[in-house]
C-alpha cells in the first residue's frame, strides 16, 4: 500500500514540475522607452534568471538566481519567459510567472521621503554618505541627489553622485540617471514601520566599488556636515 501511495503521488505531482526551459537566444533591453513600467520580482524563493545568453557560444545562456522583491525592468516575453534587467547593467529570462505590477499600498506621503539621510553612523574627518531629497518640479514626483564614497588606501578614495527625479510607487521609489546601458539606476524603498530607507544600486553611479547600497536613515545635518 506504501509503494502504490508513493507512485500515486509522484504521477500527480510531475506537472506541477514542468516548467519550459528558458529561451537561450540573446536577451537585450537597450532600446526599451525610458517610460517602460518596472514590475517586481514576486514568490517565496529566489527566481531562475538565464542571463547573458550567446556569449560563450550560440544557444547557451548563465544560468543564476535572482531574489523575490527587486524591482526589473521588463520586455518581450517567450514561451513563459520574459526578458528583464536585473539592476546590474546585465540583461536575462525570468519565468513571467514570478513577475508583478509594482504594489501601490502602502503609499507612503511625499513629506516621509524628504530629508537628509545618511547611511551607517559618520566617521569624523571624513565625507561621508549623504542624501538629499526633496520634492520634484513634476506633480507626485521627487528628487534624489546625493554622494557616496569608498576609501581605500592611502588616498584612494572613489566616489559617485546621483541627481535624478522620479514619482514614487506606494513604497518604491525607482530612479534612472541616463539613458544607455551606462545609466546609473538606484531603487529606493520606504520602511514605515523603522522609517528607514532601503536602497539597491546597478553599481553604476560612480567610480569603482562605490556603492549607494544599504540601509538610510533620517538626520538634521548641522552646517559642518553639508557637502561644500
Amino acid at each position: 500500500m506504501k509503494l502504490r501511495l508513493l507512485a500515486f503521488t509522484l504521477i500527480i505531482s510531475l506537472p506541477s514540475l514542468a516548467q519550459n526551459p528558458s529561451p537561450v537566444s540573446a536577451c537585450d533591453l537597450s532600446n526599451l522607452p525610458a517610460a517602460t513600467p518596472i514590475r517586481i520580482l514576486q514568490g517565496s524563493g529566489p527566481i531562475p534568471y538565464s542571463f547573458a545568453c550567446g556569449v560563450r557560444g550560440s544557444g547557451t545562456c548563465i544560468a543564476g538566481k535572482l531574489d523575490p522583491g527587486l524591482l526589473v525592468i521588463a520586455g518581450p516575453e517567450k514561451s513563459g519567459w520574459t526578458c528583464v534587467s536585473d539592476g546590474d547593467a546585465t540583461f536575462g529570462w525570468v519565468p513571467t510567472s514570478r513577475l508583478a505590477s509594482v504594489p501601490s499600498n502602502p503609499r507612503i506621503p511625499l513629506s516621509q521621503w524628504i530629508g537628509w539621510w545618511h547611511r551607517g553612523k559618520p566617521t569624523p574627518g571624513v565625507k561621508n554618505d549623504l542624501l538629499l531629497i526633496t520634492r520634484g518640479k513634476s506633480p507626485g514626483a521627487l528628487n534624489v541627489s546625493g554622494r557616496a564614497y569608498w576609501y581605500g588606501l592611502g588616498d584612494d578614495v572613489h566616489f559617485g553622485q546621483v541627481n535624478v527625479e522620479a514619482a514614487p510607487v506606494g513604497p518604491y521609489l525607482h530612479l534612472v540617471e541616463g539613458d544607455d546601458l551606462n545609466s546609473c539606476v538606484l531603487d529606493l524603498k520606504y520602511d514605515l514601520a523603522k522609517q528607514t530607507i532601503a536602497a539597491h544600486d546597478n553599481a553604476r553611479c560612480g567610480g569603482m566599488n562605490v556603492r549607494f547600497w544599504g540601509v538610510w536613515t533620517r538626520f538634521s545635518p548641522s552646517s559642518r556636515a553639508l557637502p561644500r
